[in-house]
């Protein structure tokens, strides 16, 4: 390799880094505390409802997270004088949109068709079980250019969801904690507790560096 190919291969290394760096400061403080503030909300509205209505709760909150989160992309993005659609960004839907679809799919599955009888699975407590453990999939999934908090992240939402798909369905008595949360508790414990957590600590902790940081 040439001394200029290797200076070609650095910047394009130096860049990369910059997208993904824009990209997770996007993705995970500020946008983490909202999506936070909306799971706690989320799990108080949802609290008592059940089937596609409990879902349709968490969908709309979702909806509004998203919003956020392409508009907090869009800024920083702006600001930066970088493109949007970059290559870390596709890099990082590819790894973490199959485990987030096929969570989203599974849960919605089960909220429409789960069981109603006397004893049967709760649908609900099932259907956040699976989307708590996909989205620490999907976190996972990209744990090879994202940074050490947001594997971390991931760990704790795939062993909880973990734990949630055990009680609602083996091993009941295992996880009084879940049991008494419920499916409303569990998804506020998670995507509200466990993203208002990162969030503060990345807000708190993370320089700013530019004038779109």
């Amino acid at each position: 390799m040439t001394t200029h190919e290797e200076a070609a291969e650095q910047l394009r290394v130096i860049r990369t880094m910059m997208e993904r760096a824009t990209i997770f400061r996007a993705l995970s403080g500020e946008a983490a505390l909202v999506g936070g503030a909306m799971s706690v909300a989320a799990g108080w509205l949802s609290e008592g409802k059940i089937g596609m209505k409990w879902g349709g709760v968490w969908l709309v909150g979702l909806a509004v997270v998203i919003v956020f989160a392409v508009w907090q992309l869009l800024r920083l993005s702006k600001a930066n004088e970088r493109p949007v659609w970059s290559h870390g960004l596709k890099v990082a839907l590819r790894g973490a949109l199959p485990p987030l679809i096929a969570g989203g799919f599974l849960g919605l599955m089960v909220l429409k068709y789960g069981g109603r009888e006397p004893g049967a699975v709760k649908a609900e407590l099932m259907a956040a079980s699976f989307w708590v453990l996909h989205y620490g999939l999907a976190l996972l999934a990209i744990r090879e250019f994202a940074p050490r908090s947001m594997v971390w992240l991931g760990a704790a939402f795939l062993a909880t969801g973990l734990a949630g798909f055990a009680c609602s369905t083996f091993i009941q008595s295992a996880f009084p904690v879940l049991n008494r949360l419920g499916p409303s508790g569990l998804m506020a414990a998670t995507f509200g507790g466990f993203h208002l957590l990162y969030g503060a600590v990345i807000v708190t902790t993370t320089p700013r560096d530019g004038p779109g940081a």
